[in-house]
């Protein structure tokens, strides 16, 4: 996720530098902060006049009237779009990491669940994990055994030998024979393939007749969050997220109220990364997560692929987050994370 950067190149360093410092210290930056720091060689009224600039593009902003200047969402954005490298971690924190991960797992969920405590713990922000147990196969067949009433027990067999059992009220109890043929057009688009692929050909399915038949086939499809849905486990690591000192952001009341209220919705989360799994890295900074709960967030995810399971991880944090060093851990422990896998693999 990029956005169009109509910066030269004094506005593009000026903008790090002012990130890099409001990152660092969590202050409005000011001019002369900057040529100081920097020892830049550009007089402190020139400085003012770029960063003037910036704010009119909308890459920075004045919290209060007399206060200096610090990053918006947009200035993130940018910031981060020009890390161009993620930097490997010193020596010392690269062994910390090793440490905390430690070998006391059984399988990959557990690897996962270390990997996504150790960062909630060493970004101070939220761990995040969810992950995906592979489909167990391809679909068998789907049947339908009418009930009592209007009842029915919708039964989604796969290959691999495993059912998926729902009750189901339909508008209406059906004849045998129509019954009987809903359930052979509904097996003819579905049956045979990947679980993963049924919820959309049967939307297709639905959108293409008519008649009784789809009024069977919809009454199907409104479970298929159940019968066709992979299953997700979704995971959160807090780590006194309220309490960072020198992070102010998470103290205002806000920010806890909407991280409580986002956390207390698991199916609008588990929406919210299921929509990662297919990025290797995917950063979203404040309005770009798409939920008003998390406008005040950045979040930063990378995904884990194995034998068995899919997997994101990644931490949830304040838009002011250091996003170099939170990259660098997550490329560590995605390499931590394959070496724990192949040493299980080898048991």
């Amino acid at each position: 996720m990029t956005v169009e950067n109509d910066l030269n190149n004094v506005e593009t360093a000026l903008l790090r530098y002012v990130t890099e410092l409001y990152i660092r210290a969590g202050r409005p930056v000011s001019s002369r902060t900057l040529k100081s720091k920097y020892s830049l060689k550009w007089s402190t009224a020139n400085i003012r006049k770029v960063m003037h600039v910036l704010e009119e593009k909308g890459y920075l902003f004045k919290p209060h009237v007399s206060a200096g200047r610090i990053p918006s969402d947009r200035g993130y954005r940018t910031y981060v779009d020009n890390l161009t490298e993620v930097k490997p971690l010193s020596r010392q924190l690269a062994e910390e990491v090793k440490n905390r991960i430690g070998r006391d797992w059984e399988d990959l969920r557990d690897i996962m669940y270390s990997a996504s405590r150790v960062l909630g713990g060493m970004t101070n922000c939220m761990g995040l994990m969810m992950s995906i147990l592979h489909s167990y196969g391809d679909i068998d067949r789907l049947r339908i055994i009418q009930l009592e009433g209007k009842h029915g027990l919708v039964i989604l067999s796969m290959r691999g030998g495993s059912d998926r059992k729902i009750l189901i009220e339909f508008p209406e109890r059906y004849r045998p024979h129509i019954m009987d043929r809903a359930v052979h057009l509904i097996n003819e688009r579905i049956a045979g393939y990947p679980l993963e692929e049924a919820h959309g050909r049967l939307e297709i399915y639905v959108k293409e007749i008519d008649g009784i038949e789809r009024e069977i086939a919809v009454s199907v499809a409104s479970e298929a969050d159940y019968l066709f849905d992979l299953p997700y486990q979704l995971q959160y690591h807090l780590n006194g997220f309220g309490s960072v000192p020198g992070v102010d952001e998470l103290e205002d009341p806000r920010h806890l109220h909407n991280l409580l209220k986002i956390m207390g919705a698991r199916r609008l989360m588990l929406s919210f990364m299921k929509d990662r799994i297919h990025n290797d890295v995917m950063i979203t900074i404040g309005r770009e997560n798409h939920l008003e709960e998390l406008e005040g967030f950045s979040v930063i995810t990378k995904r884990f692929r194995a034998e068995t399971y899919d997997g994101v991880f990644g931490v949830l944090g304040p838009t002011r987050m250091s996003y170099d060093l939170v990259l660098s851990l997550l490329d560590m422990m995605g390499q931590e994370m394959n070496l724990h896998h192949e040493s299980y693999r080898n048991l």
